[in-house]
């Protein structure tokens, strides 16, 4: 897969360079689409260590979350991958599993970050919570900005209005 500046890799080929890496932190969504808060939470998780991986949930995840992806999850990892704070992009590609938490598992990052509205135990997926428990991994909930924008809100806009249009 092309990438635009951070390299979009495999679990393994991140693992290879782990010796290389720092402290790791990492972050996940499904980005789609793209919008200020997601970039807000990418660029707020370099403050909490050296290199910053981005973690793009698949297109299986959308599907049981909305249906269907507005952007196939190669696409999304290539505009993550031009966010200039982010140093490596992993997609993420999992059936019946709407956590990263096998993600974590594999990648085991020193922190995990999650933006907005996850902040705690009861707002994070408890598989992801329970899998930074095993590793050890600090969780950082809250991180970026305030909820403000929803990408599913979005696209129900735009369908109401093209709806409309017709």
């Amino acid at each position: 897969m092309q990438d635009f500046g951070a390299k979009i890799v495999t679990f393994e080929e991140l693992d290879a360079l782990r010796p290389h890496l720092g402290r790791i932190v990492a972050t996940s969504g499904g980005y789609d689409p793209i919008h200020p808060g997601h970039i807000s939470v990418i660029i707020a998780s370099r403050q909490y260590g050296d290199t910053v991986v981005v973690v793009v949930n698949g297109d299986n995840f959308l599907r049981v979350k909305k249906g269907k992806p507005f952007q196939d999850l190669a696409t999304r990892a290539l505009i993550i991958s031009a966010i200039r704070e982010v140093d490596y992009v992993v997609p993420f590609e999992i059936e019946n599993d709407q956590s990263v938490a096998v993600a974590l598992n594999k990648l085991r990052p020193h922190v995990f970050t999650k933006g907005g509205d996850r902040i705690d135990k009861d707002t994070i997926p408890a598989e992801e919570w329970e899998a930074c428990q095993t590793h050890n991994i600090e969780l950082k909930g809250g991180v970026g900005l305030d909820k403000q924008w929803s990408s599913s809100d979005f696209l129900r806009d735009w369908e109401e209005h093209a709806r409309k249009r017709q």
